[in-house]
């Protein structure tokens, strides 16, 4: 099993990465065979092609930020994170719930994400 520290770590650099554009280093934390589902029940992106174009189309666009403290559970963690999307004065935020599972080398083997299109809203200065 992963360590739970490793574990931590990934999910509390993930938003950093995924703002700053680095999408080959969002990739290269998965799995070979991993998934992502984001939202949770739209089709899976499976395997690493999959996962990398699916990061290289949000990768640098988007601002993700840490909400509140990631929660480890064996090999899966959930932790909340806050996704602005679009320009400044009209930007869009998503409260997003993220939940990883990992193998024991400690790459992450699924992603889902908790959302819904029905609770995005225009983004305040609190954001």
């Amino acid at each position: 099993m992963a360590d739970a520290s490793h574990i931590r770590d990934v999910l509390e650099r993930y938003p950093k990465l995924l703002s700053d554009g680095d999408a080959a280093a969002i990739v290269a934390l998965y799995a070979d065979d991993a998934t992502i589902e984001d939202p949770v029940g739209a089709p899976a992106h499976a395997g690493r092609e999959a996962i990398a174009r699916f990061y290289e189309a949000s990768a640098g666009k988007v601002l993700m930020k840490i909400t509140g403290p990631v929660r480890v559970a064996g090999d899966e963690a959930a932790a909340p994170f806050r996704v602005l999307v679009g320009p400044e004065g009209s930007r869009k935020v998503i409260d997003v719930i993220d939940v990883m599972r990992f193998d024991v080398a400690g790459r992450i083997t699924s992603m889902r994400a908790f959302w819904s299109p029905d609770s995005i809203r225009s983004a305040t200065a609190d954001d």
